[in-house]
């Protein structure tokens, strides 16, 4: 079995990589030969008085790489109101100051575990992919400046995602910290062709935008419907970084999944799983105050899937005046199948990471 680093992967991975490996694996599970488990999040009080516990797992199988993946997180999550907002953010509380989060993968030939690494760089590559493949088909082609929303690891990621599907000229970059923008767009320039312009205010972002991205840990919105215009793209990493108002202005919408919320085992709350966005909104509403879902279906839970765009089933881009949006709603364990696979394809190809002995994980007693 092969275990690779964060920084093993990071050295070979690419996003051209990330993106033929997703758009294969969206392909396959229209037709049917892919299968995705949703989230589902496993949430308990914690010692750590900085927030809870909570275990989130997913997971899909391929037949073409025969692999099934599965992606784990072990965290300490904390929810803090910021500017007028509420920020999600997950504490690096394991020994070192870490965070916790794996993916395994198996063969479906023979049942066998295959690979472990670390998820932190498939993550956020999986997520800019996908934000990317929408990009190629809703985006204007002449598309050429980019607001960008976040200056953290997932912004790092949507940057170069959206330069190598359009051929963009300037990106302006805000978030609420100037020290936070400056750095990330210094260390971003050396990374694209694009200038990449730190800026202080969102509407100065936005004033000449063809494209909005917004890689927050914001649950509120950040892009105010004023601002959207004809013929712009919008993308988004999280559903309350636009809102409903602003969803609601663009003409052609679609969703990563109808799946839209993971379901939630709550401590003290029953056994039952509670489908909401967010754990905080049921410990918020205290034991015996909640029944069934907490999440209301939102308007546009019927636009279609990245799936049906990828295979062409629902049309694109229809003319340069139509104002599009991609809603990055949910994680799905099919796009750790996908990219995990070309990441041990890979890794065997150049021989990266450590092999350890397979037969450490295999039994001789019936399980």
């Amino acid at each position: 079995m092969l275990i690779l680093s964060n920084e093993e992967i990071e050295s070979f991975l690419s996003i051209s990589a990330c993106i033929d490996a997703l758009e294969k694996a969206y392909k396959s599970w229209d037709k049917g030969t892919a299968i995705n488990r949703p989230r589902t999040d496993l949430v308990l009080p914690s010692p750590n008085e900085s927030g809870v516990y909570a275990f989130k797992s997913m997971e899909a199988g391929l037949v073409d790489p025969p692999i099934v993946a599965m992606r784990i997180n072990s965290d300490i999550i904390r929810w803090r109101q910021q500017g007028g907002r509420v920020l999600k953010t997950k504490v690096p509380a394991a020994s070192g100051d870490k965070y916790v989060g794996l993916v395994m993968l198996f063969s479906t030939e023979n049942g066998e575990p295959l690979a472990i690494f670390p998820d932190g760089v498939v993550q956020r590559m999986r997520v800019a992919s996908s934000s990317a493949i929408a990009a190629r088909c809703l985006a204007r082609e002449d598309a050429s400046t980019m607001a960008l929303f976040g200056s953290g690891w997932q912004a790092g990621s949507h940057l170069p995602a959206m330069c190598a599907v359009r051929n963009l000229k300037r990106v302006n970059v805000f978030s609420p910290t100037k020290s936070n923008r400056d750095t990330f767009a210094k260390e971003m320039q050396q990374k694209v062709t694009a200038e990449v312009r730190p800026v202080d205010r969102p509407e100065e972002a936005v004033r000449d935008a063809d494209i909005i991205a917004t890689t927050t840990n914001s649950l509120t919105r950040v892009v105010s419907p004023e601002w959207v215009r004809p013929g712009m793209h919008l993308t988004c990493v999280r559903v309350p970084e636009l809102g409903d108002e602003t969803i609601r202005k663009v003409d052609r919408l679609v969703i990563h999944s109808h799946k839209h919320a993971p379901e939630n085992y709550v401590a003290g709350f029953g056994d039952d799983g509670i489908p909401a966005h967010d754990a905080i909104d049921i410990i918020k509403k205290g034991p015996g105050q909640v029944s069934g879902s907490l999440v209301e279906h939102p308007f546009w839970l019927a636009a279609p899937e990245l799936r049906e765009l990828v295979a062409g089933k629902v049309p694109g881009r229809a003319s340069s005046e139509e104002t599009t949006c991609f809603l990055n709603n949910l994680g799905i364990g099919l796009q750790f199948a996908a990219v995990g696979a070309a990441v041990y394809s890979e890794a065997k190809r150049r021989g990266a990471g450590h092999e350890i002995p397979t037969d450490w994980f295999l039994e001789t007693v019936h399980p």
